[in-house]
């Protein structure tokens, strides 16, 4: 791509990011509901995730079980957060706010309870409880309130996009003036030098 169009391409991804931005305003509800389903599709990940490493490490029976229900909990409710707002109205989503704050309480005191078996073992541990503690603060927000967290987040999101979509629009704003005014200024170098 030629260096004089890329300041248009620039300029036209950041009208996209704003046109989001102000989409995500405009449509709460329906990006409200794209976020419970990103959640269900990170609650069936961080499941599998769970299931998948869990053999690696062998800290005793009982972390061996909590870490097993953690990741079947996890694929099981991230499978209903994807499949039953689809299927459901509006009154479903609150119900999956709430299961949503529940596994991730339960996935919180794994973490802490892990943690515990790591360090136990000579491990790091900071992740995990670091994980757990953030997972518990979600999960309290949800609970407390499930539909203002969720209306907040989504007004930062599409502020935070429309703002991108602004600072992209004058970056390629001034890379534009940049490189014109780099052209003008070799143009009157190159007309001093010949006479």
């Amino acid at each position: 791509m030629k260096l004089k169009g890329r300041w248009i391409v620039q300029l036209l991804i950041a009208i996209l990011v704003v046109i989001v931005g102000i989409f995500i305003l405009a449509r709460q509800d329906l990006f409200i509901q794209v976020f419970i389903i990103v959640l269900g599709i990170v609650a069936i990940i961080t499941g599998i995730g769970s299931l998948a490493t869990m053999n690696r490490y062998s800290f005793g029976r009982f972390n061996h079980a909590t870490t097993l229900v953690k990741g079947v909990l996890g694929i099981i409710i991230g499978v209903l957060a994807v499949i039953m707002p689809l299927a459901t109205g509006e009154a479903m989503w609150t119900i999956i706010i709430y299961v949503l704050a529940a596994q991730m309480v339960i996935s919180a005191i794994v973490m802490i309870i892990d943690a515990f078996a790591v360090q136990a073992a000579g491990f790091p541990a900071a992740p995990l409880v670091t994980e757990g503690l953030v997972s518990l603060v979600f999960a309290v927000m949800l609970f407390l309130f499930p539909r203002s967290v969720a209306d907040l987040l989504v007004i930062i999101l599409g502020i935070t996009v429309i703002v991108v979509g602004l600072t992209l629009a004058l970056v390629a704003f001034m890379a534009r003036k940049k490189r014109t005014g780099v052209t003008v200024e070799a143009a009157d170098v190159e007309i001093d030098e010949t006479p």
